[in-house]
């Protein structure tokens, strides 16, 4: 079977739209059964969404996988602005819908794009992971940064996706409801996870005290949860009296993730990493809490996020090497973890600027 590439971008390629190129992926004049299908964009110009978008080619014709990556060299660098983009040019909200084309974990892979919610929508999600069918279908979502969106990043309560190495800002723009959730995953079945994040800055409006945030809220302690090497920070309520501020969370009627296989190396900047996840107990010495945004990220200035790291003792060599399943060591600029000393937390690895000259950066075969 082969690998069948699309470029897909606005000026000469075989497609102006990813709605084009999704639509072609059950067409058999192009592709044969248990083909590869991917579909590369460039950064010719702005993606503009204007409606939901169903990700869910290639199943009826039996694709054996599907993957919406960027081209080499058009790339965002971890800052917004930098490659390729989807945004909305209206009021209308856009969500994101991934469907697998078969249950071979991770036959559908969405990486290297930047996802603009420009604060549009009434309770829009940017992304769900709730229209996938099986509970033995997982995407896997990598490499991406997600930001400006009313309601939550990604949302996946009754199915999963593998999120790693990415990075999220600005959650709750514009809503004042009670409770502001930035990423809400069911985390439970085989091939979940979630690794080497980046959140940052999440609000809402209501004066209540009983207004809660969460940049992760995780509803499943189960065998194959993971929440490993991830980190959150700001988390803004107007009443000072509102306490419920959480980077990390679990449901009441789950334990405390008293497993460090399942939970460690995260960190905040008060004490949910610890308190809320692993109730003081073990792990405790391989989470890292009390963290300044100011001393950890590029710059933290509304409209001008760069949460790519700086020299900072903080956080810098705390995270623990994972692997490099599924590229799980290439961080958000495409860096190789394994070539630093020891990992670091959240979707950036710190490389000074003499070690990036002469880095040798992952190039994505899978």
């Amino acid at each position: 079977m082969a690998t069948v590439t699309k470029t897909i971008g606005a000026t000469g390629r075989d497609y102006s739209t990813i709605t084009a190129w999704e639509a072609d992926l059950n067409d058999d004049t192009i592709y044969d059964a248990g083909d590869d299908a991917v579909g590369e964009c460039y950064d010719d110009a702005d993606f503009d969404m204007q409606n939901d978008f169903s990700l869910n080619g290639g199943a009826t014709l039996g694709l054996a996988s599907v993957k919406l990556t960027v081209a080499e060299g058009e790339r965002h660098d971890g800052t917004a602005g930098t490659g390729v983009r989807i945004y909305t040019s209206t009021t209308t909200k856009y969500k994101w819908l991934p469907m697998p084309p078969n249950t071979t974990k991770y036959s559908l892979i969405i990486e290297w794009i930047e996802f603009d919610g420009c604060d549009e929508g009434s309770g829009s999600n940017l992304m769900t992971g709730n229209s996938q069918t099986s509970t033995s279908y997982v995407t896997l979502v990598r490499n991406c940064i997600f930001h400006n969106v009313e309601s939550r990043w990604i949302s996946s309560t009754s199915r999963d996706i593998r999120i790693q190495n990415n990075i999220f800002y600005n959650c709750g723009i514009g809503k004042n409801s009670y409770e502001t959730i930035g990423i809400y995953l069911r985390n439970s079945y085989t091939g979940c996870g979630f690794y080497n994040n980046t959140m940052h800055y999440i609000r809402s409006g209501s004066t209540s005290t009983s207004a809660k945030l969460r940049h992760l809220y995780n509803s499943q302690n189960a065998t194959n949860t993971r929440i490993i090497n991830n980190i959150g920070t700001h988390l803004d309520l107007p009443n000072s009296s509102s306490a419920h501020k959480y980077s990390f969370y679990s449901g009441t009627s789950k334990p405390p993730f008293s497993n460090t296989t399942r939970y460690k190396n995260n960190a905040d900047e008060g004490e949910s990493a610890i308190t809320y996840m692993l109730d003081g107990t073990a792990g405790s010495s391989a989470c890292v809490t009390g963290v300044t945004p100011a001393n950890i990220y590029q710059s933290t200035t509304y409209g001008s996020e760069d949460l790519r790291l700086k020299s900072n003792t903080e956080i810098l060599g705390s995270g623990v090497d994972v692997g490099t399943s599924d590229n799980l060591s290439i961080d958000i600029e495409g860096y190789d973890r394994d070539d630093a000393s020891a990992w670091d937390i959240g979707a950036d690895q710190f490389v000074a600027d003499t070690v990036l000259a002469g880095a040798s950066f992952a190039m994505f075969i899978d």
